[in-house]
Formats: C-alpha cells, sequence, structure tokens
C-alpha cells in the first residue's frame, strides 16, 4: 500500500518545504486546468497527501497511524549560502582569456539612416494619440479620421520595418 509520502515522491522525514515543493510539482503535472487529458483521481490523491501531509498535527496522527516514531525533520538548507552539493565549475579551455581581450573601446558600426526606419511605427502611434487629441479640442472630424487611419497603418509598420531592417543588415554583411 502507498503511503501520501511515497504519493509525493518524499521521505517520511522531509521538511515541509520538500512536502510543499513535491506537491507543487505534481499539481502542475497532474492538474486538469494544465494537462487536460490528466487522470483526475490522481490529482485527487496528490491533494489528499497534501492536506494530511502539510498540516503538522495531521501529519502526526497520520504517521503515528502508520506505526511510524515521529519523523525529525531535516533543517532546511541555509538561505544566502550555496547548497551543500554546489562545486565550483572546472576550468575550460572554451573560457575567454583576459589576456586576448583588446583594450580598444568599442566601436559600433556605421549606421545608416535607413536603420532608423523602426522608430517610423513608434513615430506614427504617437502622431495618431496626438492628432487625435487635437481633433477633439478642434472638434475637426476630418482630423479625427486621419488619426484613426494612421493606428493600423502603424500596425503594419510595427511588422514590416523590423523585417526590412533585417533585410538591409543581411544584403550589408553579405549573407
Amino acid at each position: 500500500m502507498a503511503t501520501y509520502y511515497d504519493l509525493l515522491g518524499v521521505e517520511p522525514g522531509a521538511s515541509a518545504e520538500e512536502i510543499q515543493r513535491c506537491y507543487r510539482l505534481l499539481a502542475l503535472r497532474h492538474h486538469p486546468d494544465v494537462a487536460p487529458d490528466a487522470d483526475q483521481s490522481m490529482m485527487a490523491a496528490i491533494n489528499g497527501a497534501w492536506s494530511v501531509l502539510s498540516d503538522p498535527s495531521r501529519r502526526r496522527a497520520y504517521d503515528a497511524g502508520l506505526g511510524r516514531p515521529e519523523p525529525v525533520a531535516r533543517p532546511a538548507a541555509p538561505t544566502g549560502g550555496p547548497s551543500p552539493d554546489w562545486r565550483p565549475l572546472e576550468d575550460d579551455e572554451g573560457d575567454l582569456d583576459p589576456e586576448d581581450l583588446s583594450d580598444e573601446p568599442y566601436t559600433p558600426t556605421e549606421r545608416r539612416p535607413s536603420d532608423m526606419l523602426v522608430m517610423t511605427p513608434v513615430l506614427l502611434v504617437v502622431g495618431a494619440v496626438a492628432l487625435f487629441f487635437f481633433s477633439i479640442m478642434s472638434g475637426s472630424n476630418a482630423l479625427r479620421t486621419f488619426s484613426m487611419l494612421l493606428v493600423p497603418l502603424a500596425g503594419v509598420g510595427f511588422v514590416m520595418a523590423p523585417l526590412f531592417v533585417m533585410l538591409r543588415s543581411k544584403s550589408r554583411s553579405g549573407e
């Protein structure tokens, strides 16, 4: 017969934090909202185990019913420091060597005015909003209509401008 500990995949002496972590992991795997084809009886069993093991008094009663002595909880890992199984990375030959780095300042590649094309949709949206408020203040239906037409144009620009700039940069690099 599987115990609640077996169901959640923890040891009887597990801390409350370990039990909660395992419960959440199993709930993510078996919850019907996350996995529609999951077995609902499994989720009900996981919830039942959690309801008993998350409450210290119910957990003591459950352990007594199993004939186990009261488990001694392991102390939680200290916060702020490395875990007990932490070890530093071994030196790799593929790492950067500080001697190989240049002392020259970074100089960006030359930019063309056409590279600023990505800003056009943003300017169109700002212009449409400003024009819309001006049309409200002036009472002009023609300006209001024009500002409404700028919004879908800006939407098309948000899609097309980055594609255009990527194509131009690809053609510049010769790929």
